[in-house]
Parts: C-alpha cells; sequence; structure tokens
C-alpha cells in the first residue's frame, strides 16, 4: 500500500499540470502516454516487430497533429494511413509476418490512440473544454473509489467472477451512484466560476457520470480480460504497486470517448 500512495505522489503532478496548462505541453504529455500504452500493448501480445510500433507511433504523432491544427475533416485520415501501411509493410515482409501481429497492432492503435485522444476533443470543446477535461477523471476514478469502498463494506453478490473476482454488484452500483454524484457536484462548482447551467444540465450530467461509470467498469474488466488471454499480471510496470500506464488508464479509455460525445448531447441543450 505505502509504494502504491508514494507512485501515486509522484504521479499525480505529471497529469494535473499538462492538463491544468494545455497547450503543447498537454499534447506532449498525451503523445508520451500513447507512446508508453502502445509499447506496453504490444508488449502483452506479443508483437515483437518493431517497424509495427514504429509505425503505430508515426501515425498517433500525425493524429494530434491534426487535432492540434483542428482539422476535423482530417481526423480519420490517421486510422486509413495506418491500415495501408501496415497492409503494405505486410505484403513486403510476406510471409515472415504472420496476420495476427498486423491485426493485433491494428487493434492497438484503435485501443489506445484513437480512444484516448477524445482527451483532447474534450479539452477542445469551446468555453467548457477546460473544466469539462476533468469530468473523465472525476468520473474514471471516483467510480473506481466508490466501487473500491461499497465493494469492501456492502459486497456480496460477484460481478465477474472468471475476470475480477474481487468485484461485486454492489460495489459496481456503489460506483455508478457515486460517479454520477460527483458529476453533479463538480458541475455546480464549475458553475460558481461564472459558466450558467440549466437545471437540465444537472441531470445530464448526473446521468453521464452514472453511465460513464459503466463504460469504466467495462474498460476495466476488459483490461482485465486481455491480461488474462495474454497470461500476464499487469501491462507493464512504470508505476510501482499500480501495474503500467495502460492499468491505471483502462477506465478513461472506455470514459473518455463516452464523456466527449456526452458532453456536445448535454451542451448543445439535448
Amino acid at each position: 500500500m505505502k509504494t502504491r500512495v508514494i507512485s501515486a505522489i509522484v504521479a499525480l503532478p505529471l497529469v494535473i499540470i499538462p492538463i491544468y496548462l494545455g497547450g503543447i505541453l498537454f499534447y506532449a504529455a498525451v503523445l508520451v502516454a500513447l507512446c508508453i500504452g502502445l509499447y506496453e500493448f504490444n508488449r502483452a501480445f506479443k508483437v515483437e516487430n518493431k517497424h509495427l510500433y514504429v509505425i503505430q507511433v508515426i501515425c498517433s504523432l500525425i493524429l494530434l497533429s491534426v487535432m492540434w491544427f483542428e482539422y476535423s475533416a482530417f481526423y480519420i485520415s490517421p486510422v486509413v494511413l495506418l491500415l495501408i501501411l501496415l497492409f503494405m509493410y505486410y505484403v513486403v515482409s510476406y510471409p515472415k509476418m504472420e496476420l495476427k501481429e498486423l491485426i493485433h497492432t491494428l487493434f492497438g492503435f484503435f485501443y489506445i490512440p484513437v480512444m484516448l485522444s477524445h482527451i483532447i476533443l474534450v479539452r477542445q470543446i469551446e468555453v467548457y473544454g477546460g473544466f469539462m477535461i476533468w469530468m473523465i477523471l472525476i468520473i474514471a476514478f471516483g467510480s473506481d473509489s466508490f466501487a473500491y469502498f461499497t465493494g469492501r463494506t456492502l459486497g456480496k453478490h460477484k460481478l465477474a467472477k472468471e475476470l475480477s473476482p474481487n468485484k461485486t454488484i454492489e460495489g459496481a452500483i456503489g460506483g455508478l451512484i457515486g460517479a454520477g454524484a460527483l458529476s453533479i457536484i463538480y458541475a455546480i462548482y464549475v458553475s460558481s466560476t461564472g459558466l450558467n447551467f440549466e437545471f437540465y444540465h444537472y441531470v445530464g450530467f448526473g446521468i453521464m457520470g452514472a453511465v460513464g461509470s459503466v463504460f469504466g467498469q467495462f474498460g476495466d474488466m476488459s483490461a482485465s480480460a486481455m491480461k488474462r488471454v495474454t497470461g500476464i499480471k499487469d501491462f507493464g510496470n512504470i508505476m510501482p504497486g499500480h501495474g503500467g500506464l495502460v492499468d491505471r488508464m483502462d477506465s478513461i479509455i472506455f470514459v473518455a470517448p463516452f464523456v466527449y460525445y456526452a458532453l456536445l448531447f448535454i451542451l448543445k441543450g439535448f
């Protein structure tokens, strides 16, 4: 427990400062996270060809560059480019490279850069982005915390025994309620800074938090499923006591896209 606490204390400024300041520092931090996440994912699925990792990183850099310049019409272009480059490399390397490596490489790009890049899209939402990006962390980590403590005190019925033996239905419900409540509380705080919300906004934020908790819990269990399939305990060891970066971001990977699209719906007045 001591190691986990120390790791968390060290990691917090590395997360909070780039998000708060935004700009190039934020993009750089996201790019670093994507590169580490891709490395951990590839190692877990035994994608040992370094050229495939380089292709992933290049396409990730292009994806973030497109977002930096807000060329929305080109958001899908890095994915198309990745697919083309992978098949070109597959043809050139045939029959040395197995097709499953290509599939894992493509899946890893969708799972890490495409999903996590929605953090940037949330940050770019006009007026509200600087505030609402924190909603992702509030929902993901708030849900985890409430689920943990509720499960410890009230948990009796297993949620997914084969994947996560310690998770309970009661804990999942606690996480859902907790994330919904925290989202409303944060929205009230944001409104005190000068941004005006109507009643339906608060209802929307509460629903977003609760449903986001469901997405986050499925993100967590999806990572557990992949770890069981690949036979690993953690995706990495970059954070002592916590595992790898993917282990810490598994909920955020699912929550970030949901929050972005939910916010577009809520902020436009349903």
